[in-house]
């Protein structure tokens, strides 16, 4: 590599999460679940021989959902589902009891709370495919620096 690509490669980093995409084992309820517990809005739907479901995760980032059939070799370079360890979504700023109950409410299982040192909350629980969810109530962001409120989050609160 010349010391011009070098440089261009060491000072052209990436800005942010563009999309995640979780395998499933059956793309009609994990849709239901990410749409109706975890609270994201579906923003596209693809059919015929490569069906997912992509939805809007704030911060120009969508979460996708494909079945096995649509990854491999009909995927963009044959991507294949992999093993990860959970996938984090930020929930807007005090929330965190009142995600709680809904999720409850709705009967979703909370595997875990834990409260951070620095101060952010976080709940954890799987969806249909045993992939661990963390809904962050996070009031600072991994540099230590605070983080603002979330423009057009609302909180809804359940009986």
């Amino acid at each position: 590599m010349s010391t011009s690509a070098r440089n261009a490669a060491a000072t052209t980093r990436p800005v942010g999460l563009h999309e995640l995409v979780l395998e499933v084992a059956d793309l009609a309820a994990s849709t239901r679940f990410y749409e109706e517990i975890i609270g994201l809005q579906v923003v596209a739907r693809w059919e015929g021989d490569r069906p997912a479901v992509w939805f809007d995760m704030g911060d120009t980032t969508a979460l996708g959902l494909w079945p096995v059939e649509t990854g491999g070799a009909k995927a963009i370079a044959n991507a294949r589902g992999g093993t990860h360890v959970h996938v984090a979504l930020r929930i807007p700023a005090g929330s965190i009891d009142a995600v709680q109950s809904r999720l409850e409410a709705l009967g979703a299982t909370i595997v875990d709370r834990v409260t951070f040192d620095d101060g952010n909350r976080s709940l954890y629980l799987y969806d249909l495919d045993g992939n661990c969810v963390e809904l962050m109530d996070a009031v600072v962001d991994w540099s230590g620096d605070p983080i603002g409120a979330v423009p057009g989050a609302m909180v809804e609160e359940h009986a």
